[in-house]
C-alpha cells in the first residue's frame, strides 16, 4: 500500500512500507553522498538512502509523528527545545568531517559571508523533526543542505523552535500562551553551545532576510512572506530583552 505523506514543498513524498520515496532533484547528488556518511558516522536519526535511479529516491522511514503545526503540547516542552539543540550539535560535529566535492549543486545558495564549518540542514523546524511520545527522534529533508556555519543553522533553528515569532504566530504553531522567548532562547544556546551568542540575534534577522530574498528571486512560497517579514520586526522590537536573556 501506498501513502501520500503530508509536507513536501516542492514535491509529492511517499510511504510504502518502511520506506519513503521522493523524486530527486538537482542537490540530490549531495544529499545522497550526506545521508550516506551520516550512516558510515552512525548518525541514525537522519533517514537511510536504500536506492535511486537518478528520477526517484528510496530512503528509510522514521516511524513517529512530524512536527506539523499545530504543534501538539509534547512537542512544545522545554525538554524537546534542549533534545533539538542537543541533536542539531551533534549533526554539525559529524559533518565537520564531511569531505565536500567541488561539482555539487545546492538548492540554496551559500552564503558568501559563512564560513564552511560544517554541513547546514537549513530547513532544522519542527515540521522536519519525527517525534515519538515527546521525544525527538529524527531529522527529515536535508534537500536545503548546505556548507556554511554553526551559527547560521543555529539562527534558522531557535527561530522556529523557540519559536522567535509574534504572540499570534507562536498561537497557529499550537502555543495557548506565547512562552518566554528569551528564556528559551538561552535554553537552546546553553545545550547547543560553541556559538558567538553576541552575533546571534544579527545573524537571525539575516537568516529569515535571506529567506524571504530566495522566496521573492525563486517566485517560491511567497504567501508566507508577509509571516516572516512580522516575525523580523517582533525580533528587531524585542532585541534588548532577547540578548539580555542570551547573558543572564
Amino acid at each position: 500500500m501506498v501513502e501520500m505523506l503530508p509536507g513536501g514543498n516542492s514535491n509529492q513524498v511517499y510511504r510504502q512500507g518502511d520506506t519513503v520515496i521522493r523524486q530527486c532533484g538537482p542537490s540530490s547528488p549531495f544529499v545522497h553522498a550526506l545521508l550516506r556518511f551520516l550512516a558510515e558516522k552512525g548518525f541514525s536519526q537522519a533517514p537511510r538512502l536504500i536506492a535511486t535511479d537518478g528520477t526517484t529516491e528510496t530512503l528509510t522511514f522514521i516511524e513517529g509523528d512530524v512536527g506539523n503545526d499545530p504543534l501538539k503540547p509534547d512537542m512544545l516542552t522545554d525538554a524537546v527545545l534542549i533534545e533539538a539543540a542537543q541533536l542539531l550539535r551533534r549533526f554539525h560535529d559529524v559533518t565537520q568531517q564531511f569531505v565536500l566535492p567541488q561539482d555539487f549543486q545546492f538548492l540554496l545558495p551559500k552564503q558568501p559571508d559563512q564560513p564552511h564549518e560544517v554541513i547546514c540542514h537549513n530547513d532544522f523546524a519542527p515540521y522536519n523533526c519525527v517525534y515519538q511520545d515527546g521525544h525527538i527522534v529524527g531529522i527529515i529533508d536535508f534537500d536545503t543542505a548546505t556548507p556554511g556555519s554553526r551559527i547560521w543553522d543555529v539562527a534558522y533553528a531557535v527561530y522556529r523552535f523557540v519559536p522567535l515569532m509574534t504572540d499570534q504566530h507562536c498561537i497557529d504553531q499550537g502555543w495557548s500562551v506565547p512562552p518566554d522567548r528569551a528564556q528559551r532562547l538561552r535554553l537552546f544556546c546553553d545545550h547547543y553551545g560553541r556559538i558567538d551568542r553576541t552575533l546571534l540575534v544579527d545573524t537571525i534577522l539575516r537568516r529569515i532576510q535571506a529567506l524571504v530574498s530566495f522566496m521573492r528571486d525563486n517566485q517560491f512560497n511567497e504567501h508566507h512572506i508577509p509571516i516572516y517579514e512580522e516575525d523580523r520586526v517582533f525580533i528587531r522590537s524585542n532585541r534588548e530583552a532577547l540578548e539580555a536573556g542570551l547573558f543572564s
